[in-house]
């Protein structure tokens, strides 16, 4: 499970935004706390399918929302995981009905009071010589400062949407993800830099290094040959049952 949730904060840093181009976003990624894998990270958008490459933690996440599947990919193992957007959200359910006693002020002092949430505009700011909107995104526990360019578009049509089903985690940490989800959503443009702190000891800051709008290959979107191939949809559901 803390392999999900590391992805899911992983890709928080993205807005939604109108259909457009394939987009390729280059970044450098440096921090503390679960995301803290220093390095580069790729991330290539496309209308119905999403990867990125970490550098840093030697591991790829290639999502096809088109079949509703997920594919995390270990390098250092060589072993391709997948899981069914539909497995997902069955696994999560069970656990939210796992931690529905969990008391009210254990789950305040984890993430804060995740009901409310702030959004400030900071003003300008620039990335890579290009011109930015600073936003301050405040939820629970969790701060999230972007740098928006406004000039991009993300090309998956409904974003927010599409990640919050997928992302989809138990009791506040899933509620802190639906509603970032929602308030990057109303946002205009492409985050070139991100900041989130607060959450569970994290400092971790995603700063775009080049950005190019070209047609994204298809063999970006292919598994690597060679790599055993799990099951995990399976392996989660039998966890589970372990723990009943």
């Amino acid at each position: 499970m803390p392999k999900l949730l590391v992805l899911a904060l992983g890709m928080i840093l993205s807005a939604a935004g109108l259909l457009a181009g394939d987009l390729t976003i280059t970044s450098q990624v440096t921090g503390k706390g679960a995301l803290a894998k220093d390095g580069s990270q790729v991330q290539y958008l496309s209308a119905t399918r999403m990867r990125v490459n970490h550098a840093g933690s030697k591991t790829d996440s290639l999502v096809d929302y088109g079949q509703e599947v997920i594919y995390s990919i270990d390098h250092g193992k060589k072993v391709t995981t997948k899981f069914t957007f539909k497995d997902m959200q069955e696994t999560m359910q069970a656990l939210e009905d796992q931690m529905a006693g969990m008391p009210e002020m254990v789950t305040k002092m984890m993430f804060g009071d995740v009901s409310e949430v702030k959004v400030e505009q900071l003003g300008p700011d620039t990335v890579m010589g290009r011109p930015c909107k600073k936003v301050r995104i405040t939820l629970g526990k969790m701060v999230e400062d972007l740098s928006v360019d406004p000039s991009l578009q993300f090309p998956i049509k409904d974003y927010a949407k599409s990640m919050a089903m997928l992302n989809r985690a138990p009791g506040p940490m899933g509620a802190l993800f639906k509603r970032v989800y929602q308030e990057t959503a109303k946002l205009k443009g492409v985050p070139l830099r991100t900041r989130i702190t607060g959450l569970m000891g994290m400092d971790v800051t995603t700063e775009a290094t080049a950005i190019a709008s070209t047609p994204i290959p298809d063999s970006i979107w292919a598994l690597p040959a060679g790599y055993a191939l799990k099951d995990g949809g399976k392996e989660m559901k039998e966890s589970l049952k372990g723990k009943r």
